[in-house]
Formats: C-alpha cells, structure tokens, sequence
C-alpha cells in the first residue's frame, strides 16, 4: 500500500511539471470577472491511518437517520458503536459538515447523540465525520475516519393539478385533483373508511358544495355535488404549512385558477335537416350542463310562416318544447337557441347562437310501385310494393287493395318499411296480375291519398333449366343395348346431346 502511494506521487510530480512546461509556453488569456455564488464548502477528511495489527477496531453499527431516510429539521443524529467507548475522544472526533451548534449527549456508554441548538435548514445535505482517533474505552481505535451522508426533511409541493392552471373550457362535471410530492396522509387513512380529521387542502372559490377524498396518501380529488357553473373561472388554493407525513410542510401558498366551458347545445331532435317530421312533435335541445330555465326560455324560438307557441320544460340539462297547435304540413321550421343561455350556477351565457331546421310530413300520395304499371317481366320472386311520400296508417291499405286474380288470406303477408307498403304473396311466373288500390288510403293524421290508381303487371316465366337424372355422378350403361338417358327440363324445347 505504501509503495502504491509513492508510485502516484511520483506520477503527480511528472503531470505537474509537464502542466507546468505547457503553462510557460501560452499567453496568459485574458479573464472576466463574473460573479458566483458562494457553495457550501466540501467536507475535508484526514489521511487514512491504518491500525496496529491484530486490533479489532470499535466501529459504528447503528445510525440515525438510517440510509436512504431523511432527518426532520428538529431531529437529533445518533450513533451506536459496538462496544463502550471513550466519551473525550468521540466528541473531538465528531464533525456536523456544513457545522452546526448543538451538544453531544451519552445515552450510555455505546450510544451519543448529537442535538442541534437550533433546527437544521431543510431540504439540506449534511455530512458527519467521525475521525481516527475516536477509540473505545478498550483503548482500540477506529478503523479509519467513519462518515455518512444525509439529508433533512425538504418542502410539501404541488406537483400537478387538474384541471391545469389557466385552463379554458373545462369541462362543468369535472373533478378538481391536486397532486404532491410527498405523502400528506398516512397509508392506513386511505384504506380505513372510517379515518377522520383528514385534512381537506382545497380552498375553492367561488364556493363549490362536494366531497373530497385521498386517493391515495398524495392525491387529493374534490368531487362536486352538483355541476360546476358554466362560463365562470374558479380560484383554487392550497394554504402553506399544509404538512406531510415526513414533516415536510407547504411553505407558500399555491393558487391556481381555471374556466369553465359555457353552455352549449350538444344534441338536437328532430335532427338537423330532418324531413318526415311529425305535425305534432316535440323539439327537444340537450345542452353540455343544467341550464338555467328562465334564460332557455327567453333564448328558445321555432318558427315556419310566423312563430310557434308552445309551453316549456326544462329537466337539467334538456329544454323540451311543445307546441300547442298542430304545425303546417310539408313545411320548413326553423329552431334557434340565441346566445346568452346561463347554466344553473350563473357565469357567462353561451356563446354563440344555435340553429337547425326540420321539414314536416307532407299530404299523402303515391310516389311509385314494383313492379310499376305496364311492366311484362317482373320478378315472380319478388313481393309487390306501394311506395308513399310520407308514413301511412297500415290499416287503412289492405281494405283499399283488390288483386285479380284474387289472393287468399292465408297466402298473404303484409309489412310497413319506413314510407313502403309490401305485400308478400305467391306470385306465379308467366302471369297476368291487376292491382286496384282505392283512394281511401289514409296517413296518421285522417288525410287520404285522395286518388286510386290501378296497376296492371306480367310475371316473367321461370329461367330456362335442363337436368341429366343418372344414378350418382357417373352413369354406367350396356354397350350392348341403345342408351336411355332421363332429362328433367323447364322451359326448354330443344337439348342437343
């Protein structure tokens, strides 16, 4: 070990004096004084001195604070040693790096505490020394200079919240959380149900009705009771000397604040450009958050050739009108919700004005049939069909229908597809069908299409086919004897073989 020390000394000497020839052959550059602050200075640590052979030096085997555990400012450092030691020598020995005043106190003769006179800085690195020539009251001494690091307790801190500091058009059904960089609340809180006393950070203003509840032991989230008012910014603070578990403590206040999105329609019905619509519906506009009713009502118009009356219900976030006399057929609407719709809480009204337009049923016709009037070759397949400008009262058709040749009831099957009326029967290929419809046909509202109209149609024959009957995929026959093969055909006069 000596010989090794000599070897680097040696090679120091040699680095130095080449820094040394490098210096003298450079100018000298020209410096600027800046400025810096002034560090903590490093621990300094005397040179290693080995023991006599054949001693069993004293040494340290527990510590506070442990490895890895941070010191609370007001705590005390202590250190138990293996063995009784000699009390004169341990407290030369001892050093607090950066230094601190404060007493070295014997618990008894193994364990010395250290107790500052005052509290230590937090979120400090510190650096306790115990020097060589410390020895146990045996007369051994330690093995070399006994050091450790650690730190004290730092500051509570706001890591995250949510929703964001400046945040615009949040959402009113959030939930304001706040996040730490420390556990405030013990482990066993969370999970006991019936832990009290609690803290509860969040100052919220304007004031907001809700629970609060650890997620965790360093989240905190405040859920409302109700919606939070629209278009309104809200003021969030978590007041300073909030503590966690560790002792750390929150030393300023942290405030933040966020908006609220306004109210704004989401969801419309009739939908928008709807035709087909009712004569008597009901005009319903679902917003992002309850609404005010009052401020709805006044901003709620519908109109077609003049305005509509009708009488309002708002049920939370929903304005339902009605109106009271029956709207004018196949005719344009047009609903407009004005800017200024406050939410239940107040705050700034909706932004921007909302529109849409619906079209309602027209008098009822017949637009078309399949097959249509005159045709020769339609589908013996396929069901006959009556096509309306507008829903139609399924009663009022079957009794307005008459069919040559005539139809049994237990072969028909009727059904209604949105404005299409089918009629499902056995239709015969290669014929004749007539089809009178009445003009009593009648929509929901009573009004009839007014005109009858008679459709004469042919069914075309059946496709073309030709069968070979043999026993299985190959037919064997006598040589001996002509062959008779059996055809099964349809429609088929001729078969060349």
């Amino acid at each position: 070990m000596v010989r090794r020390r000599s070897h680097q000394a040696v090679v120091s000497v040699v680095i130095l004096t080449l820094l040394a020839g490098a210096c003298a052959r450079q100018p000298a550059p020209t410096r600027t004084s800046v400025p810096t602050a002034t560090p903590e200075p490093s621990p300094t640590f005397p040179p290693y001195t080995p023991p006599p052979p054949g001693n069993v030096a004293p040494r340290v085997i527990q510590r506070t604070p442990e490895p890895g555990e941070e010191l609370p400012p007001d705590g005390a450092i202590e250190l138990v040693f293996d063995r009784a030691m000699d009390r004169s020598s341990v407290e030369s020995a001892f050093h607090l790096s950066p230094e601190v005043t404060g007493s070295l106190e014997w618990a008894d003769e193994r364990t010395v505490q250290f107790k500052p006179a005052r509290n230590l800085k937090r979120a400090q690195d510190y650096t306790i020394t115990i020097d060589a020539q410390a020895k146990a009251e045996d007369g051994e001494s330690v093995d070399g200079a006994y050091r450790f690091d650690f730190r004290t307790v730092g500051y509570l801190e706001v890591s995250q919240v949510v929703p964001a500091d400046g945040a615009m058009d949040v959402e009113a059904e959030s939930t304001i959380t706040v996040m730490f960089n420390r556990p405030v609340v013990p482990l066993t809180a969370v999970s006991d149900p019936a832990y009290e006393d609690l803290p509860q950070p969040l100052a919220i203003n304007p004031p907001v009705e809700g629970k609060g509840e650890w997620l965790n032991t360093a989240i905190y989230a405040f859920t409302p009771t109700e919606a939070l008012a629209g278009g309104t910014t809200y003021n969030v603070q978590v007041e300073a000397g909030l503590t966690d578990t560790t002792g750390g403590v929150l030393e300023e206040d942290y405030a933040w604040t966020f908006t609220t999105q306004p109210p704004q329609v989401t969801w419309v019905s009739p939908r928008e450009g709807a035709d087909l619509v009712s004569v008597g519906p009901v005009v319903e506009a679902e917003f992002n958050m309850p609404i005010d009713p009052a401020s709805a009502e006044r901003a709620f118009s519908l109109r077609g050739d003049g305005a509509v009356d009708g009488a309002f219900e708002v049920t939370s976030n929903t304005l339902v009108f009605t109106p009271t006399e029956r709207l004018t057929f196949d005719t344009t609407y047009t609903v407009r919700i004005d800017a200024g719709v406050r939410s239940v809480g107040g705050g700034e009204g909706m932004r921007r004005p909302y529109e849409w337009r619906f079209t309602t049923v027209p008098l009822p016709r017949i637009e078309r049939t399949n097959p249509r009037d005159g045709e020769q070759n339609a589908d013996p397949h396929r069901p006959f069909e009556i096509v309306f400008n507008t829903p139609i009262d399924p009663g009022t058709v079957i009794p307005n229908l008459e069919m040559t040749p005539p139809l049994s009831p237990t072969q028909v099957h009727t059904y209604f597809h949105d404005t299409t009326f089918v009629l499902s029967f056995n239709s015969q290929p290669s014929t004749d069908y007539e089809v009178r419809i009445g003009p009593d046909i009648a929509d929901p509202y009573g009004n009839t299409i007014g005109e009858g109209q008679m459709v004469r149609y042919r069914t075309a024959p059946l496709d073309p086919q030709v069968q070979l009957d043999v026993p299985g995929t190959i037919g064997t026959y006598n040589a001996n004897e002509p062959a008779r093969i059996f055809v099964g055909h349809l429609n088929t006069e001729q078969l060349d073989m």
